[in-house]
Parts: C-alpha cells; structure tokens; sequence
C-alpha cells in the first residue's frame, strides 16, 4: 500500500506534465487558493506562509523592462534574449552571446521560501548549444555568489551535470572564498517537457525535488536572510511558463515524514568543490 508521502510523489509527477485540474469543493484546496497555492507540488520540508509574487507570465519583461507584482517583488530579466513563448502564456529565453539567460525576481526579504517554477528545455540544434536550469537564493549585496544554488543541469559544462545543490561565495572581484558542493544526484530529462521544479529553504536545510529527483542538503551556509532569486537557463531556447515564490515556516511534520521523503536519494556528504571550469 501507497503512504501518503508516495502519493504526493505521484501527484507531483503528473502535475510537472500535464495540467491537472484540482476538485474544488476540499476545503484543503479552498484553503491554498488563498495564498495563491492553488494546483501547487505539495511541500514537505515547509509550509507555505504569505505569497510574495505569482508570475503567470502575463507581464511584459526583456531588456530595461521591469514586471513589478504587487508594488514591491519584482523580475528583471535582462541577459539573454525573452520573447512571449510561441506555443504558451509564458517566456521563452534565447541566447546569442554575453551571460546565458538570468531571470532575477528581487524586492523581498525572508529567511525561509518555497519557490515554484514550471519551464522546459529546447532541444539541442547546435553543436554549441547547452540546456540547464538553476534557481538560486541570494542575499545581495551582502554575499557575492549564492547562499544556495539548485541546479537541474543535463550538460551544461560549467559544472557536473544532474541535479545538484550548491553553496558558492565569492569577493565582490569574483574571487571564490567558499565553494561547496551540497548534493549530487542523476538526472534524466527532456526536452520539450514541462517540468515544475521545487526549492524549500527551512533554517540551515534545502530540499529541491523535480518529479522523481530529490536533492537534499543541511549546511549552515544556508541559514541567512534571503533577498533575490534568480533562475539561470541554458543557450538552447528554455521556456517559463510560472514562477511563485512565498515566505515559508518550518513544517512540525518534516522529521516524521524526512526518511520517506529522500529514500530515493543516494546518500551524499558535502564537499569542497573543485570543479575545474
């Protein structure tokens, strides 16, 4: 027999490709569209408090446009290339040359967050051409690099391929003053797909799932106020179709439910990484 754990597992499969339509007379469903947690990936690690932005892609954005929400979070998305995806209501970013598209949602401030993103990879055309997908937690402009970094990377070589969890601080020069490799798990991926990707920071722990991967870290270096978030795609063309960010609580459950949660995961301790890039 299934435990709950395993059917919220399979619930978040089926909502990273397909739409799945919620029944809205349960009174849990009633509750998460009040704080814009309508038709989400259930959380483990945490519980969502307020919703500090709900990017459906309705807003304009690219180059020296700024899409502010709720007269504070905002998104400036100005490397690469963003144009209103084809075939969705989201954005479709491309690359051509400088930094690989950054999409950077800044103008909050919280110790604790989930954030919710639903993209997918183009296919790779061009020999030059990478797919990879990174959302990141910062403090700026305290910390110079990024208090964590959840990667779901198939070949990018900038750094290991999988799915991945990263602390990374440098000088304001760039020099590198710590560099720690949280986590390392397989990933398999493509393109075309809709995944939705999710990121729980809780004190000095992160837990990033995708469908069935599950990244898991506790590190001290975590354990600081959050102010941006940025997600970081690859040169082939990507595609955004949500974005949802909300301040978040420790969740009484976690201890209880953690073993359940990353059973999947291959057991990984920190190191210091030396990746040559």
């Amino acid at each position: 027999m299934k435990s709950a754990l395993d059917i919220a597992f399979s619930v978040s499969i089926v909502a990273c490709l397909c739409e799945v339509v919620p029944c809205t007379n349960s009174p849990a469903l009633a509750a998460e569209k009040s704080n814009g947690d309508d038709r989400s990936i259930p959380v483990v690690l945490a519980t969502r408090g307020e919703l500090i932005l709900d990017d459906d892609g309705s807003k304009p954005r690219g180059g020296k446009t700024i899409a502010v929400f709720n007269d504070k979070a905002r998104v400036r998305a100005g490397a690469g290339v963003w144009e209103r995806a084809p075939e969705s209501s989201g954005w479709r970013s491309t690359w051509k040359k400088g930094h690989a598209p950054v999409a950077a949602y800044h103008g909050f401030q919280t110790d604790n967050l989930v954030i919710e993103v639903t993209f997918r990879y183009g296919p790779i055309t061009e020999s030059w051409q990478h797919q990879c997908f990174r959302i990141a937690a910062d403090d700026r402009p305290k910390i110079t690099g990024h208090v964590v970094s959840a990667w779901a990377n198939p070949n990018n070589e900038f750094i290991e391929t999988g799915f991945l969890l990263q602390h990374i601080r440098k000088t304001p020069e760039k020099k590198i003053l710590e560099d720690l490799l949280l986590d390392h798990q397989s990933l398999s991926v493509e393109p075309n797909v809709w995944y939705t990707a999710t990121l729980e920071v809780v004190g000095d722990e992160a837990l990033f799932r995708m469908g069935n991967h599950v990244a898991y870290a506790k590190a001290e270096q975590i354990r600081v106020p959050k102010n941006l978030v940025s997600l970081t795609l690859g040169t082939t063309w990507h595609e955004i179709k949500r974005v949802r960010i909300w301040r978040a609580e420790p969740n009484p459950e976690w201890a209880a439910a953690k073993a359940d949660v990353l059973k999947s995961r291959k057991p990984f301790n920190p190191v210091v990484h030396d990746f040559g890039k």
